[in-house]
């Protein structure tokens, strides 16, 4: 599943996202750099380099400082070389790649946050032969892949899940491999059990409803093809809002529940069930759980409609590397990152989330004795799949557009066809724009 580089070009340098915008507005005041250097730097030969840049939010945030900083110091004694920090916060990214990348001064690795801005400047290098053999799931991969070339090396690799409070969950049957019917039947079970517990503390509330995307995906809408045409309001997904509606109709789900609500419901006993990252093991204990719930918790694959794939929104992160002058030493430190078992460990015990590369998450025991990390591995992680507009400097504003319509529907503001219809158009404009 790719998407060709001149397919984005003109997207990217037109459209409306942020990281342009501000690009835009530098320009226009004289002081951007004239010179775009993407044309010709992936053409230039992969050289090694004495000094990397190192962009990114994570060592500027103090819960993953220490295990990022490790990489960087441990890389840097073995190799000889200095990797440089060049920090900016998260919701910077794109506005910070656009600018550094635009001036022709992107050299180094880079967080994969914002990265889509980069793609049109041809400034990135292909990372394809990185990955093999690593055993990271090709949904996943997929996400990151642009003209049959590996743009972003996953780290991490997982999905947005159903997470179970196991106790529940075995009472009424909820398992893995569930058709929704049979999903609807044991929520059924569950509010006839105890009519004061949310069965489901799905999201009904945006910013997170871009969790309808995976439901649509699972009863066979592309959503987004990727030729970049929007399938909203044909019959699969209608059939998909029009059944997760009922389920607020029915009182399965709830109103006006965000993920941070959910989190919190769901640790507190009040919801039996949620959709959450493989963080949910950490949000649990965060939010005061009972100790039963904690020692519970589980992960279900996504139930499925008529016998379709079942499908999770993939959910991780990754680096990147500027092509040419230095790509071989930033090759050698996304390696290292990716693929050093210790670092992997580091990071896994910091954040609670296994790394990417199979080969590596099977070689750190802490994680094989980790029940529900290997449960959402299994059934969520292995099922995760990347949304066409991921690779678009828009996807943010897309996303927020199909929550956004999805909320409508679900407040009952109109109705499920016509919210749709209203809905494509207006991410077929948001594609159409920057295309």
């Amino acid at each position: 599943m790719n998407i060709s580089t001149s397919q984005l070009s003109r997207r990217a340098f037109i459209g409306g996202g942020t990281a342009f915008a501000a690009f835009g507005a530098l320009a226009l005041a004289g002081c951007a750099t004239p010179a775009a250097p993407g044309a010709t730097a992936g053409a230039n030969a992969a050289t090694k380099a004495k000094t990397i840049n190192f962009y990114g939010n994570s060592l500027g945030e103090e819960a993953l400082k220490p295990a990022w900083q490790a990489v960087l110091d441990d890389f840097s004694a073995e190799e000889g070389v200095t990797v440089s920090p060049v920090i900016y916060p998260y919701d910077q990214a794109a506005t910070q790649l656009a600018l550094t990348g635009r001036a022709g001064k992107l050299l180094g690795v880079g967080q994969s946050g914002g990265w889509q801005v980069l793609t049109p400047m041809n400034v990135l290098a292909d990372l394809t032969d990185l990955a093999k053999g690593l055993g990271i799931p090709q949904g996943v991969l997929d996400s990151y892949t642009m003209d049959g070339k590996l743009l972003v090396m996953p780290l991490t690799a997982a999905g947005i899940g159903i997470i179970t409070n196991g106790e529940i969950a075995k009472s009424v049957g909820i398992k893995s491999g569930m058709t929704i019917e049979q999903f609807a039947t044991a929520l059924e079970k569950i509010k006839s059990q105890d009519s004061s517990l949310i069965p489901y503390a799905a999201v009904t509330k945006n910013p997170d409803l871009k969790d309808a995307t995976h439901w649509m995906w699972g009863f066979g809408s592309p959503v987004v093809t990727d030729d970049f045409e929007c399938t909203i309001g044909d019959k699969e997904s209608v059939k998909a809002i029009t059944w997760y509606k009922s389920l607020q109709d029915e009182g399965l789900t709830q109103a006006n529940v965000a993920r941070a609500d959910a989190r919190i419901l769901f640790a507190s006993g009040r919801a039996a069930l949620y959709d959450d990252a493989p963080l949910a093991s950490t949000f649990v204990k965060t939010n005061g759980a009972a100790q039963n719930i904690i020692d519970n918790i589980g992960a279900i694959s996504r139930p499925t409609a008529g016998g379709k794939e079942s499908y999770n929104r993939a959910w991780g992160s990754g680096l990147f590397a500027s092509a040419g002058e230095g790509e071989l030493t930033s090759r050698d430190f996304i390696t290292y990152a990716a693929t050093n078992v210790e670092a992997a460990t580091a990071f896994y015990k910091q954040s609670a989330v296994a790394p990417a590369a199979k080969s590596v998450a099977d070689q750190i025991p802490e994680l094989a004795a980790d029940k529900f990390q290997n449960a959402f591995r299994t059934e969520v992680s292995e099922h995760a799949r990347g949304a066409a507009w991921d690779r678009v400097p828009v996807t943010a504003q897309i996303d927020t557009a199909i929550g956004a319509g999805v909320a409508n529907i679900l407040a009952g503001q109109v109705d499920v066809q016509s919210g749709l219809n209203s809905l494509k158009k207006e991410v077929q404009d948001l594609l159409d724009a920057n295309a």
